[in-house]
This record gives structure tokens, C-alpha cells and sequence, in this order.
């Protein structure tokens, strides 16, 4: 399994921006391999931090190769005042769980 840990300070969202982040989103629940994501707000800061678990590099890398997902990391600077983007392999999991509400979904 894969992690993409998107972390990012929020700039101004304009409709497009909108109307272009739910395709991606859209793109990626369609992606064979894409296992869900996580969102974390940092009150403070405004600070964003999305996970997204991936089954495989490949599944990653088709997603990566989307059309609007392409369009949309050029134009970053209109949308965003900051963002890091770190791909992790996952190598072990373990602990308690989360139930049935788990993510990535098991």
C-alpha cells in the first residue's frame, strides 16, 4: 500500500477551482487501486493535511497521469499559497482499528 500525504496552506478557491477538484476526486474513486483518503484541518494555521491510500504504485501513477489532475498541479500558484506533496510505501499496519469506518477500507 501507498500513501500520497498532500499537505498544503490554502490560498483562494475560485468556482473552478471547485468544479476541477471534484473531477480529480471523481477520477480518483474511479481509479482500480484507490483505496480512500483522510482530511485533517489545522484550526491554527488553516493548514491542510489529505491522505490518500493507494493499493499500488501503478494504481498511483494511472491516477497521476490524468488529464485533469495534470492541468490542475500546474496551476497550483492560483489556489494554493503553499503545498508538499510525500509518496510513502507502507510497510506494516497494526494496532487496535477503527471498525468498519477504517480507512484505507480493509
Amino acid at each position: 500500500m501507498y500513501l500520497v500525504t498532500f499537505r498544503l496552506d490554502p490560498g483562494e478557491y475560485d468556482e473552478e477551482f471547485h468544479e476541477l477538484n471534484d473531477i480529480i476526486q471523481a477520477v480518483a474513486e474511479d481509479t482500480d487501486g484507490y483505496l480512500g483518503k483522510r482530511t485533517w484541518n489545522n484550526t491554527e494555521s488553516d493548514e491542510v493535511l489529505v491522505v490518500y491510500y493507494w493499493k499500488s504504485l501503478n494504481a498511483l501513477n494511472s491516477f497521476g497521469d490524468d488529464t485533469n489532475h495534470k492541468r490542475a498541479k500546474q496551476r497550483w500558484t492560483e489556489w494554493y499559497d503553499a503545498y508538499e506533496v510525500t509518496v510513502t510505501e507502507v510497510l506494516e499496519t497494526y494496532g487496535s482499528g477503527f471498525g468498519d469506518d477504517a480507512d484505507p477500507p480493509r
